[in-house]
């Protein structure tokens, strides 16, 4: 390694410690799945069709917390923010009978992008990440429902060594997802649903900078509760429910020459919390919303997540039952 890539590798080591008064803290790399995302029934499919999704994401947090789960004593507000233009396709061709699907999320704007344990990050909204899953397989049961998947993160957001407006995180990176979601009754009233991600990264741009592996569990449990709309088969349904979410670094950060970044116990967070949504099936919508305090976080950030949903099936690819 020549001396002048190892510097900047250093550089961008330096970028993400964070050290505060006269504790030090081991700050660990973000990556780019944010938990929270999803939330009750997200191991469901939905049915063949074209759907847009608009996510609207707030995360507001003033803490910081160490290895030992104590606040680190600097306390600068900010909310992290995200809105995104989303695209769901779901097929009626079949892989192992299961549909299949991709989503793409090509239009995406971030303000106050994480990159490590550090609350100094710009404050406008620019273009970041986009986010693209080609592979999106979903079997429906009688009494459960699975999904697995794979997509990527790739790093269209604007990312420099050192950088002060960063807005992406300068590197590639491979999401694994498995999930499923289990009816507990015949008539599909409560469910209980868990959605596993893991992700895998490049090495970020021009450095030996990686971030290590991270595992995301996020589903919940709920009540549906169906009422019928005149002049139309599909009923409105109502759906709320408790939601959880547990994001553990597997393997450690790296830095060049492959020397561990960081120290100590790996980065951790967990949430709980409540979420509540609407299907409307005149106008094919769907509303929801998401809050999730976090909890018992180590070497990261803890704040509270909330996710604002809208979403319109514009385009339905399902078969009418073939006539006798």
């Amino acid at each position: 390694m020549t001396s002048k890539r190892f510097a900047w590798n250093a550089a961008a080591l330096a970028a993400v410690i964070v050290i505060g008064g006269s504790r030090s803290a081991s700050a660990q790399l973000k990556g780019h799945y944010i938990p929270g995302f999803t939330g009750l029934d997200n191991g469901t499919q939905p049915p063949p069709g074209l759907s847009l999704g608009l996510p609207m994401y707030v995360y507001p947090t003033d803490t910081i917390k160490d290895s030992n789960g104590d606040s680190l004593p600097v306390h600068p507000h900010i909310t992290v923010s995200f809105i995104g233009l989303g695209l769901v396709a779901v097929t009626n061709a079949k892989i192992l009978g299961a549909n299949v699907g991709a989503q793409i999320t090509p239009v995406a704007f971030m303000k106050s992008r994480l990159e490590g344990a550090s609350l100094d990050v710009p404050g406008s909204f620019k273009f970041t990440d986009i986010f693209v899953q080609p592979l999106w397989l979903g079997w429906h049961w009688e009494r459960a429902d699975f999904t697995l998947g794979w997509g990527f993160f790739a790093p269209t957001g604007k990312w420099e060594l050192g950088g002060t407006e960063n807005t992406g995180l300068g590197m590639w990176s491979n999401d694994f997802q498995a999930g499923t979601t289990v009816h507990l009754d015949a008539k599909h009233a409560w469910s209980t649903s868990l959605l596993s991600t893991y992700e895998i990264h490049a090495d970020k741009k021009d450095t030996n900078v990686n971030v290590g592996d991270i595992l995301t569990l996020e589903g919940g449990t709920g009540r549906a509760f169906y009422s019928k709309v005149e002049g139309t088969p599909i009923p409105q349904i109502v759906n709320v429910g408790v939601v959880y979410y547990a994001q553990l670094k597997v393997t450690r950060d790296t830095g060049p020459s492959g020397t561990p970044l960081i120290s100590g116990s790996k980065d951790r967070v967990f949430g709980v919390g409540v979420e509540g949504n609407i299907f409307l099936p005149k106008p094919k919508l769907f509303l929801g919303l998401r809050v999730v305090p976090e909890f018992e976080a180590r070497n990261r950030t803890q704040g509270v997540t909330i996710l604002l949903t809208a979403g319109w099936s514009f385009k339905s690819f399902v078969k009418a039952p073939a006539q006798e």
